[in-house]
């Protein structure tokens, strides 16, 4: 998904004249908040573990720990992208970053499950806002003979951070709580909110892009209704009246997106 959200962002983006030394700077700052997007999901599967022992989770439950971070990322991240257009990419990029740390923060204090899961599905609509207006904002401050070089430095890091996040992680609750897993992010959260305010330059808004709001809420019931119905499949419950209407409605959720 990732791979297609660059191509199209990169595609509809415009260079500006920022210079070498501030194109560099929107890389790195843009390689820094995005890679939080790929550390989180590295992060929650060497937790996972810990955190079904810790709050007595049932397989079914942890399978929700990880939907409820995917399932605004995947429905949410194209509707994102009109929202930075219409909005300035510098700022709906800080806004998930932000909607991130808030989500880590809820996560490391989570006294039962349904904050948890709250925390997964803030950290999730943070990621969705962060991947296509981070590239977004990469696109802009790169001529087209160089935007591949770019990507690339852009993709290295990313594949940086997933490799590290997981040793890290492992460390860390090889001598504390999973709950300090997700906590260590928030200094890199700051980091990246302070460095993508100073770096990254305002951009031009478009009051007349288009922000498809039915789309987005047809998508995210259709995926959370496969999801719902889907998860429960494989958790053994069988066919039932649930399963039946859940996947009814994700399937015309879909249809109608």
């Amino acid at each position: 998904m990732s791979l297609i959200v660059t191509d199209r962002s990169l595609a509809l983006t415009e260079p500006k004249s920022v210079g070498a030394q501030g194109s560099t700077k929107v890389l790195a700052a843009s390689s820094l908040g995005s890679g939080l997007v790929f550390v989180s999901s590295a992060v929650v599967t060497v937790a996972l573990a810990a955190i079904g022992r810790d709050m007595r989770l049932s397989p079914l439950d942890l399978q929700w720990v990880l939907n409820a971070e995917l399932l605004p990322l995947a429905a949410l991240t194209l509707v994102a992208g009109a929202l930075g257009d219409r909005f300035g990419q510098k700022r709906i990029f800080l806004a998930g970053i932000a909607l991130y740390g808030l989500g880590a923060t809820v996560i490391g204090f989570a006294p039962s499950f349904a904050p948890l899961i709250v925390g997964r599905f803030l950290q999730g609509l943070g990621e969705a806002l962060i991947l296509p207006n981070g590239l977004s904002v990469l696109g802009q401050a790169f001529p087209a003979d160089k935007k591949a070089r770019a990507v690339g430095i852009w993709s290295a890091a990313a594949a940086v951070a997933s490799g590290i996040a997981p040793a890290i992680a492992g460390a860390i609750l090889d001598h504390g709580s999973w709950r300090t897993t997700f906590l260590m992010l928030l200094p890199v959260v700051a980091g990246a909110l302070a460095i993508g305010t100073a770096w990254i330059p305002k951009d031009s808004l478009t009051s007349h892009a288009r922000i498809d709001i039915g789309g987005a809420v047809f998508s995210t019931v259709g995926l959370g209704g496969l999801g719902a119905g889907l998860t429960s499949l494989t958790n053994g419950s069988g066919v039932n009246f649930w399963v039946l209407v859940t996947l009814i409605t994700g399937l015309g959720g879909l249809a109608s997106s």
